[in-house]
């Protein structure tokens, strides 16, 4: 009998330490970096390289070759976003879990399509979707939460940015250099649509334009409710929207 209690007792403290690792696992690693204009920029050049090192060497037969820049030719016209793991968007926002304490929680996707529209001098026209059932953080339990409550995404399952101010672009910025604007329109999300203005990073890179920027959401702001979870202790306020998007004509 005492032998049984002893096993059953470490097969205990087996189940513990595998349930904390697990959370820790879960909770503890480290947080995707923000959505900037500078890892899209890094990716889109090593793309570039790559391909064009790659298409020289089927050409020549050689193994290498150095990338040359884009012609820049006519700028204006229409562009869609580009898919890939350089384009997406998603929330980041404090909580407080039970076991862990302070955490961010942040939920990301690549199912983002829209167009911009430049004429030369200014965008005048950009239209962004964003679907937010597809949204995934480090936990299936989140977004299964994030699915019933708080974004509620089985009943709203899209946000949608529409530009309603153009934005003049001065002086053409050379390629690969970052440029700071403002970009106001209508924010729609949780069904609650309101006017907004999101500071902007953009660069330009071997024909696409890389855009990049957050936006701070009170929940409130859109009646969005905070979920609730036996694991969450507490969720703040506010949050984040933030993407990093890609476009080419």
């Amino acid at each position: 009998m005492r032998r049984m209690v002893i096993i059953g007792g470490a097969l205990a403290a087996v189940l513990v330490v595998v349930a904390i690792g697990g959370l820790f696992w879960f909770f503890s690693g480290d947080e995707p970096e923000a959505a900037s204009v500078d890892a899209a920029l890094a990716k889109a050049t090593a793309a570039a390289a790559s391909s064009t090192a790659a298409a020289t060497a089927a050409a020549t037969g050689t193994s290498s070759a150095t990338p040359t820049a884009a012609a820049s030719g006519d700028l204006s016209g229409t562009y869609q976003i580009v898919k890939g793991d350089t384009t997406f968007a998603g929330y980041r926002i404090k909580e407080v879990l039970g076991s862990i304490g302070n955490n961010t929680a942040i939920g990301r996707t690549g199912d983002v399509t829209g167009s911009l529209t430049f004429d030369g001098k200014a965008i005048t026209k950009t239209e962004i979707t964003v679907g937010l059932t597809s949204l995934k953080s480090d936990d299936s339990r989140r977004d299964s939460t994030y699915a019933r409550s708080g974004l509620q995404t089985n009943q709203f399952p899209s946000a949608k940015f529409v530009l309603t101010q153009p934005i003049a672009i001065a002086t053409m910025p050379a390629e690969g250099a970052k440029v700071k604007f403002d970009a106001t329109g209508d924010f729609t999300l949780h069904g609650v649509t309101k006017r907004v203005t999101i500071p902007l990073e953009g660069a330009r890179q071997g024909g696409q334009v890389i855009v990049a920027g957050s936006l701070e959401i009170a929940l409130a702001d859109y009646s969005i409710q905070k979920p609730q979870a036996p694991s969450v202790l507490s969720i703040e306020d506010k949050g984040f929207m933030e993407f990093q998007l890609v476009f080419k004509k």
